[in-house]
């Protein structure tokens, strides 16, 4: 009975030690720096989004995403890709700013690990910029130019779980991130000579802006492009990603 008890005693005193030195490990380790992968994905592979994650309180963390999104090459309903423009520039800008309460009940550990829920504000934009030239039996007939130039801001709850890893290493997943956004969309062209909305010109462009916005087939639905306008509306938005970091 003795031997049992001393090896209970030993068990006892090893697993609080362990914890208390898992709490001291997240207690110092406040601060983890990560990679969203997701833009990568659902935007294009040349999107680099990084992040900041810092403990505030045993269970309270604020953290911010910020980074440089560019759509990959457009395609049609084939999967061809599509040779619009000539010359043409496009790029995109992605802001995160989220507060973050980690479960105390559910949760074993401390912050940042765990199940989380809490308020977040993003800001998206895309901008697309071209200019072509319309041939006709080898004769230029035409030169159009076109800015597009997408504007998202986001106001909405997530809910999450990030599992540490050896202590040092996180991933982060947001399962569920509904929002209320506020869509601002500019579009101008600058034609020689005005567009026929039937031409092969103006349908391959409409399939790029469709592509470019989140859901532009249905809000797009029954509008003309003209010349030059500008889009705002308001609609329900999402967040949903995968990122890995590191703790420090």
């Amino acid at each position: 009975m003795k031997i049992v008890f001393i090896i209970i005693i030993i068990f006892l005193f090893n697993s609080v030690n362990a914890q208390q030195v898992d709490t001291v490990a997240h207690l110092n380790k406040k601060n983890t720096i990560r990679w969203n992968i997701t833009p990568m994905f659902l935007i294009g592979p040349k999107s680099i989004v990084l992040g900041y994650e810092r403990v505030l309180f045993p269970n309270q963390t604020i953290s911010i995403n910020i980074g440089y999104l560019e759509k990959k090459p457009f395609t049609d309903k084939y999967g061809n890709n599509i040779y619009l423009f000539d010359n043409f520039d496009k790029g995109g800008f992605d802001f995160t700013l989220d507060y973050r309460f980690y479960f105390k009940n559910r949760n074993k550990r401390l912050a940042p690990d765990g199940v989380y829920w809490g308020p977040y504000f993003s800001y998206y934009n895309l901008w697309y910029n071209g200019e072509s030239q319309i041939f006709e039996n080898n004769v230029i007939v035409n030169t159009i130019g076109v800015k597009t130039d997408l504007k998202m801001y986001g106001l909405g709850i997530q809910l999450g779980y990030q599992f540490v890893i050896a202590k040092y290493f996180t991933v982060d997943i947001v399962f569920i991130g509904p929002s209320f956004s506020h869509y601002e969309l500019s579009l101008s062209y600058n034609a020689e000579i005005d567009i026929d909305e039937n031409s092969e010109f103006y349908q391959q462009n409409k399939e790029i802006i469709e592509k470019l916005i989140p859901g532009a087939s249905f809000i797009l639905e029954g509008k003309i492009i003209d010349s030059s306008g500008k889009l705002s509306f308001n609609s329900f938005g999402y967040r949903y990603l995968v990122q890995i970091g590191y703790r420090f």
